[in-house]
């Protein structure tokens, strides 16, 4: 029966260092990412906001 314990604990152990791992993968991907994500959304509201002026005359509804 020891024997199934110490199994049990080493394949815990197993477990919690991929778990670590995998967070700890997780989270440097989306510290690099956070940039790109962040200058891509600027340049799609930049560009929104370009045709959204560019346009203006599309906006003017008669009353």
């Amino acid at each position: 029966m020891e024997l199934f314990l110490h199994l049990w604990d080493e394949l815990d152990d197993v477990a919690g260092a991929c778990r670590h791992v995998a967070t700890s993968t997780a989270l440097e991907i989306a510290a690099a990412a956070a940039p790109f994500i962040a200058a891509a959304s600027e340049m799609l509201l930049a560009g929104a906001a370009t045709l959204l002026l560019a346009q203006r005359h599309l906006l003017n509804f008669p009353a």
